[in-house]
């Protein structure tokens, strides 16, 4: 812009001075009339050239003027966009300063509830939990999580009234409620038979977590049996013998062997390991008397022998062989006959009865002809 308007000043200097030139050619001379018209027409050729580039230097000045235009559009868009930016991070800075805001407000509602609310519950270590943390390697955050059962409100080391030394402290006026949960099942326990079929259990309990502050029990049973053993069991074996003729009863249901009827001779015969109760009747024809045996299982192993835990009587009573029967006042503990016995001795028969523990028994009286004994097994 400022190269075309230089070029124009000294344009108009150029026809001032053309001007001047021909003032000074007519004023100092005669010019004749041919020489003025070429000096006319040299001059109107000057002013035609000097028209044409003042022509070319106005479309200059146009062209200048809308590029000019268009670089001041340029900046007003750039201001706007700027101006735009700036009104975006305005807005965003409000929005942060409101977030600060809320927290500084939360950590002041913090710092009243612990200040302010309660009551506050302490909790101290057992040495479970050191163990758990220990193995576990916990953080103190993590030991108070478990210790409280829920979220913690505090470590030792934070500054809350009425907690004193306690590892974890809680205010009780702002417990979340946690709902049990179970834990891992415990191994099967022992089964209850070691043949014919028993049962065993296995445990959980609802710690993991522990229900707190109102939260939920665990749902569902924390125990669950299975069956165990169920294999058959090996018979029992039964050694006995009285003097002088024998009746044998298991569980109710009377059973043969040989040598029943014939005194000072052991029968023997087999009976289910599932049995029950044991009950024997002896008939004494005169002379000694007395019922001496034993149940072996087996390996072998004293089930049962002969001694006072024997129950006898002399009255027969309907059901007397059965499990479920009630013995009344006629039965009494059995009478251990002693070592002197005809029976225990070398010639007796109950040497033959295996189990070392074996006595010979009766009832109280000498005199009573046929006796009734039974037992548990």
């Amino acid at each position: 812009m400022k190269i075309s308007v230089c070029i124009i000043i000294c344009l108009a200097l150029a026809v001032e001075i053309v001007a001047d030139s021909l003032d000074t050619e007519l004023d100092s001379k005669e010019i004749a009339t041919e020489d003025l018209k070429d000096l006319l027409f040299t001059s109107m050729q000057s002013i035609i050239s000097l028209n044409d580039l003042v022509t070319g230097l106005s479309k200059q000045i146009a062209e200048l003027t809308i590029s000019s235009a268009q670089t001041t559009a340029k900046m007003e868009i750039s201001t706007a966009e700027t101006s735009i930016a700036t009104a975006s991070l305005s807005r965003e800075l409000e929005d942060l300063k409101k977030k600060v805001s809320t927290m500084n407000d939360n950590f002041t509602d913090l710092e009243s509830r612990k200040k302010d609310k309660g009551p506050w519950k302490c909790y101290h270590y057992t040495e479970s939990d050191r163990e758990w943390r220990a193995n576990h390697e916990a953080t103190e955050a993590e030991m108070c999580e478990r210790v409280t059962g829920g979220k913690f409100t505090r470590g030792k080391n934070d500054m809350v009234p009425d907690c004193g030394t306690c590892w974890c402290c809680q205010d009780q006026s702002a417990l979340i409620p946690v709902d049990g949960g179970w834990g891992f099942w415990s191994d099967w326990g022992e089964c209850s038979a070691e043949c014919d079929g028993g049962v065993q259990t296995r445990e959980r309990s609802c710690t993991d977590p522990a229900p707190a502050h109102g939260g939920v029990e665990c749902r569902v049973e924390g125990e669950e049996s299975r069956e165990c053993n169920s294999e058959q069991c090996p018979d029992y074996t039964m050694y006995i013998l009285c003097d002088d003729v024998l009746t044998i009863y298991v569980d109710g249901t009377e059973r043969q062997a040989a040598g029943l009827s014939t005194w000072n001779v052991m029968s023997t015969l087999n009976i289910p390991a599932s049995s029950e109760l044991i009950a024997v009747k002896c008939f004494n024809g005169g002379g000694g008397y007395g019922i001496i045996g034993s149940v072996q299982d087996a390996e072998g192993g004293d089930i049962l022998a002969t001694d006072s835990s024997w129950k006898c009587s002399n009255t027969l009573e309907s059901g007397w062989s059965l499990p479920g029967f009630k013995e009344g006042n006629t039965w009494r503990a059995a009478t251990d006959l002693g070592d002197s016995n005809h029976m225990m001795g070398q010639n007796g028969g109950g040497k033959d009865v295996p189990s070392p523990n074996k006595r010979a028994i009766w009832t109280d009286s000498s005199s009573d002809i046929t006796v009734y004994c039974r037992k548990t097994i």
